[in-house]
């Protein structure tokens, strides 16, 4: 078989390039030139594997309708460069047309002349081939015609201002079309023929190969890189490879030396060897090339910044500092900020630096914003990616008006109710994919901003006395009123949440799924006050967000955790229960991750039993899917289910005595025959009388009574 397998898998990866950069949506001229660029390539290289294949074909024949399809693939290259990254002018499409049909007409003259190629026949070990007077003059052309193409490209984009990821994008897509057509042509031209063989011709395709991986790469690019940054990490990548990974695989050659006598030598001695290799880099990396790989990290440093910033003092204070953190740690001066009014417009309310706009809720541009799932936005993306191709234009205004290079949007579900413009560097440079995945990590603490800002933070309100008090009415009000309703007539539902200062982070939340299927979370976040109430909002917002996209019960849960870890204030955590109840079957599942008090009263025991087991708190950990458990349990009629947070268990009596599960289980059991409504009510004038009415943590209890379905 020879080399010639290299054909058939640069076969395989050009049509795995062109399937990506169709996926990816592009449907402009330069895309669809691009894909069949790509189809002609594989076709060459395909027909090229099987020419060269020492099997029973007419190899000649097969290698000529290659080398011709690889010719008609230059002239779709050429018009690729005439449209791509943006058309040249009204010649465009003449030139196109000349290049294309020039192409064919080379091609013509390859698939059918012998004097391209003249014979190729099959040797025990190798194929014979033999060229004729048109081949190297042929060769020549195509190649010219590539680079050509790559420096049109590169021409246009540098010769008039143009975005730097454009630029970014024209100077590889050049390098791609390069590496194709002048590849082809050293291979052919600078390896030397000896006796008649041509021992480069199983290689040949590698250079289409080449060029359509960094062609698909070219068109997935919609943010700008660091030339330098990435020129730093690939030194670092050497360097570990040189000082480890050379001397670990000198080693390794060793071990399978020694394994011709002692077999066991490479099989134990290997992996060995690895682990070695692999943590001494990662140490030496860690101490020695930290700096080197990247650029300044700020990440951490910001986020406890924004974790800080005191919601109590204003909106005119909050967005000055938010404004001061973000401009320091990104170095630019410009930043815009738009809020949802009550009709739904998003209108400017923070512009220090001059930028206005306004998105109303009917706008198509608005739309496509909350289509598209997105909550960072680039100026680079607007420009390059797929997604956007429709709205270009008025995205690119949207950002000159907002004088923004980044676009971040505060969603409550789909719907945007904030957007924050960071303006462009003092700089000028760019941002970068770093800076991309910090406006991600930050999202959710700019989230909490974008809410106070348009439900909380009115002016009305920043005049009245005991405005922490005010704000914190608006927050525990909202709350509540966006609990859904359980309608099913087997349930009686009913809680009770009461914070100290009627600050604090408690809630119950119900999700109608269906008549009889609802879905619930009951718990507390952590923290005090109205950084509390203002986390617990943000937090119940996005579980119900969640819960549109996820219908596994434990990754919905693993979400939660891993926003609570990622976006709420360092060290914030949740302890709490979720569960769903399927009203019709008599069925609860839940996982518990925290909650202390769960008890179902069971009418065939005539007694309440805990039920809550063990729970993880979430927050702490990154991973809290091998910790959580669900379970399943079964309500019968008669049943009476009691939920609570540790504020009911651990409130004192003025002797020190705990309220605890003992007392909990006799107020509630005294009230069995009474309505949910009282049961809860009933609890909390028990727990009070016994604390002598002081209370010290937020209290909430959940009481849940199910009754016999009545007959039709």
């Amino acid at each position: 078989m020879g080399l010639n397998f290299i054909s058939f898998i640069a076969a395989i990866g050009i049509a795995l390039s062109g399937i990506s950069i169709h996926r990816r949506g592009g449907r402009d001229a330069a895309t669809r030139l691009l894909l069949i660029v790509d189809a002609f390539s594989f076709a060459y290289a395909l027909l090229h594997a099987l020419g060269t294949s020492q099997i029973d074909v007419n190899h000649a024949a097969l290698l000529r309708a290659g080398f011709a399809c690889l010719a008609i693939a230059a002239g779709f290259l050429l018009a690729y460069g005439l449209y791509f990254p943006t058309r040249m002018g009204r010649f465009a499409l003449p030139l196109a047309i000349l290049s294309i049909v020039g192409s064919g007409g080379a091609a013509y003259l390859v698939a059918q002349g012998f004097d391209f190629i003249a014979l190729a026949r099959q040797m025990p070990d190798r194929i014979f081939v033999t060229t004729g007077r048109l081949f190297y003059p042929l060769v020549d052309i195509v190649a010219a015609v590539g680079a050509l193409s790559g420096l049109l490209q590169v021409l246009r984009v540098f010769s008039r201002k143009a975005e730097r990821i454009t630029r970014q994008r024209a100077t590889l897509a050049a390098l791609s079309v390069v590496l194709s057509a002048v590849g082809t042509w050293a291979l052919i031209r600078l390896v030397p023929e000896r006796s008649g063989v041509r021992r480069s011709f199983a290689l040949l395709p590698l250079a289409p190969f080449a060029s359509a991986l960094l062609s698909a790469y070219t068109h997935s690019l919609s943010r700008v890189f660091d030339w330098r940054e990435n020129g730093r990490r690939l030194l670092s990548y050497l360097i570990l490879g040189l000082l480890f990974g050379l001397p670990a695989s000198g080693v390794t050659a060793l071990l399978i030396i020694l394994g011709s006598v002692y077999p066991i030598v490479p099989i134990v001695g290997s992996p060995l060897v690895f682990i070695v290799a692999f943590r001494s880099a990662r140490r030496f990396s860690e101490r020695s090339l930290s700096r080197l790989g990247s650029s300044r990290e700020y990440r951490e440093e910001l986020e406890s910044a924004l974790a800080h910033i005191d919601l109590a003092k204003g909106r005119d204070a909050v967005l000055a500092e938010l404004h001061e953190e973000l401009s320091d740690s990104l170095g630019f001066k410009d930043l815009t900020v738009l809020i949802e009014d009550d009709e739904g417009v998003l209108k400017t309310v923070y512009a220090p630096g001059g930028g206005q706009a306004s998105l109303p809720r009917d706008a198509e541009l608005r739309e496509h914003l909350e289509r598209s799932g997105l909550t960072v936005l680039m100026r680079s993306e607007a420009v390059a990616a797929p997604i956007h191709e429709n709205f270009r234009s008025e995205l690119v205004t949207l950002l000159d008006n907002l004088k923004a290079e980044a676009l971040i949007f505060a969603k409550e579900g789909r719907r945007i109710i904030g957007i924050f413009a960071l303006g462009a560097r003092s700089s000028g440079a760019d941002y970068t994919d770093y800076d991309y995945d910090t406006f991600r990590a930050i999202y959710g603490k700019l989230f909490v901003f974008a809410f106070y800002l348009k439900n909380v933070a009115r002016e009305s309100i920043l005049y009245t006395v005991d405005r922490e008090l005010a704000l914190s009415d608006q927050v525990i009000r909202f709350a509540l009123e966006k609990v859904d309703k359980v309608e099913s007539p087997t349930a009686d539902v009913a809680w009770m949440t009461r914070s100290t200062r009627r600050l604090g982070g408690d809630f119950v939340d119900f999700v109608r799924l269906s008549k009889e299927r609802s879905f619930f979370v009951l718990g507390d976040v952590s923290g005090k006050g109205l950084s509390a109430s203002m986390n617990m909002l943000v937090l119940k917002s996005m579980i119900r967000t969640f819960l549109r996209v996820e219908r596994d019960f434990t990754g919905l849960v693993q979400r939660v955790n891993l926003f609570i870890k990622e976006n709420l204030p360092k060290g914030s955590f949740f302890a709490g229960v979720f569960g769903y109840f399927d009203f019709a079957r008599g069925l609860c599942y839940f996982i518990n991750c925290g909650v202390p008090a769960m008890f179902l009263y069971v009418p065939s025991f005539d007694a309440f039993v805990e039920i809550q087991g063990e729970g993880r708190v979430l927050g702490f950990v990154r991973d809290v899917t091998p910790y959580l458990k669900p379970r399943k349990l079964a309500i019968p009629a008669g049943s009476a289910l009691i939920v609570s947070t540790d504020g009911v268990l651990d409130s004192e009596n003025i002797r020190g005595e705990r309220f605890g599960k003992d007392r909990l289980r006799a107020s509630a059991r005294a009230r069995l025959d009474k309505s949910a409504r009282e049961i809860a009510d009933g609890v909390l004038d028990d727990l009070l009388t016994f604390t002598d009415k002081r209370q010290e943590d937020d209290l909430t209890l959940l009481a849940m009574k199910f009754h016999a379905r009545s007959a039709p």
